[in-house]
């Protein structure tokens, strides 16, 4: 057998440092909404509102990002061993897909970390085999004013790719394989509720 070259190795080690920093978070993610005073009056409430049922919030596994300094997922991260340069996301320009790191955080220009998603609600996007390749969070209808971007995603990564994956589609694929049939909607909603 041929010896894996140390580039491909590093790759690979990435790679699942970067799967295993997103499942963690996508479990933080949850844990705030179901199990802090926060998520559940504003997170949950806003899924209730939008007619999401529990059943659903579940198996989406749906969170939310309180918007809070004090208690932050990047801060949780560390604590628990994740290293900062996979919260974070470097950017190759050359070629966006090529980028290191998860984004979830974003380092301020003192050095400081602080969390991409702050208080949006958060989705995690699955890849088909269900690994976590990265979020979408939307700003809560009472925050909008004002904000430029309403709905942000995970940047390009090595594990995410924006135009490569379909929000739903590992939690749809046995529907769409039993009737043969699938609908293509714009926007985590419209899946969610359809499916």
């Amino acid at each position: 057998s041929t010896p894996i070259k140390s580039s491909a190795a590093s790759d690979v080690y990435k790679r699942q440092s970067m799967f295993i920093l997103n499942d963690w978070a996508k479990e933080w993610f949850q844990n705030q909404l179901s199990n802090t005073p926060d998520g559940r009056a504003i997170g949950l409430a806003y899924f209730h509102n939008r007619g999401f049922r529990d059943d659903i919030i579940a198996r989406f596994q749906l969170g939310f990002s309180p918007d809070s300094r004090e208690h932050s997922l990047g801060a949780d991260a560390l604590k628990a061993g994740y290293q900062e340069s996979y919260l974070v996301n470097t950017v190759n320009q050359k070629e966006p897909r090529l980028s290191i790191g998860t984004g979830l955080c974003l380092k301020n220009e003192d050095g400081r970390l602080r969390d991409r998603f702050r208080g949006r609600v958060i989705w995690p996007i699955f890849t088909m085999s269900g690994r976590v390749a990265g979020f979408g969070g939307r700003v809560l209808d009472a925050a909008t004013k004002g904000v430029n971007v309403k709905y942000l995603n995970s940047p390009e990564s090595i594990i995410y790719s924006k135009r490569k994956e379909l929000f739903g589609l590992f939690q749809a694929k046995e529907a769409i394989r039993k009737r043969d049939l699938c609908y293509l909607v714009e926007g985590y909603t419209l899946s969610l509720i359809h499916i």
